[in-house]
């Protein structure tokens, strides 16, 4: 099974990941936080690296959200 993972990495707190099953929703949660988080959404820049679904930088400092796509490990 495939899981989406929407990782925040934000200076002031621990990186944190969030679960997703589909991609969009794991897009649209990373999006949704760099607005949330920026000072100014102008600030927000998009970009692709090579292996990530989405990524976006919202602050100079770089903090930063990315999704990325894992398998989930299913138990016997």
């Amino acid at each position: 099974m495939k899981v989406f993972v929407a990782m925040i990495c934000d200076r002031h707190a621990e990186p944190e990941p969030y679960l997703f099953s589909t991609v969009e929703a794991a897009t649209a949660y990373a999006r949704a936080e760099a607005e949330a988080n920026a000072r100014d959404v102008a600030d927000i820049k998009e970009e692709s690296i090579k292996g990530w679904l989405y990524h976006a930088t919202y602050s100079v400092e770089g903090d930063s959200v990315w999704v990325l796509e894992k398998d989930l490990e299913e138990g016997e």
